[in-house]
């Protein structure tokens, strides 16, 4: 499957994810340009789970743009009452997924805040601002939150942990490799 790791900051969010995509017998390695993670429009979004979800993300999808004045609760508001219904409605149209769920995680990035969004199409947010999805998600989210303990939240610091993480998920997790790529977003 793949790891993907988020760090929540102030008015910036840090994504980063491995390269492996396996499916069945067969082992991927994705050029940067292609990864498991792209920018559409002011988004950053990414998937764990089925490539697919990427495909669509990347090449489909038309997300809804929040305007500059939604932030915090607002932002909230307008990911479930339009971010949420248009990315089910491409992955529908698409016929990607099955009874109204998908084998997906998705991580869409808007405005500096990260929402992680589940196979229901239920999004959440921790109060520690970390984040992983993907097979080697434990590994990676067990490691950043160890680096992460009495630190400063930077988003210097949060590239470096995300990167730890991530590696460690490539020494534990077989479907998660090296290289590891890193974007990050201000609000």
């Amino acid at each position: 499957m793949t790891t993907l790791a988020a760090v929540q900051g102030e008015g910036w969010a840090v994504i980063g994810y491995d390269s492996r995509v396996t499916e069945e017998n067969r082992i991927f390695s994705l050029p940067k340009d292609a990864g498991k993670v792209v920018r559409n429009g002011q988004y950053i979004l990414g998937a764990a789970g089925d490539m697919r979800a990427v495909n669509l993300l990347a090449h489909t999808f038309k997300p809804p743009v929040p305007t500059a004045s939604e932030h915090g609760t607002k932002l909230d508001k307008f990911m479930s009452a339009k971010f949420i219904p248009a990315l089910k409605q491409c992955f529908d149209d698409a016929q990607y997924g099955e009874k109204g769920e998908t084998d997906s995680s998705v991580f869409a990035i808007i405005h500096g805040r990260v929402y992680e969004i589940g196979g229901g199409y239920d999004w959440c947010l921790d109060e520690t601002g970390i984040y992983a999805v993907g097979s080697g998600s434990d590994y990676a989210l067990g490691a950043m939150l160890a680096l992460t303990e009495g630190k400063k939240r930077t988003m210097s610091h949060a590239k470096s942990i995300i990167r730890s993480g991530i590696q460690i998920a490539t020494r534990l997790d077989p479907q998660t490799a090296e290289p590891i790529h890193i974007i990050s977003q201000t609000a």
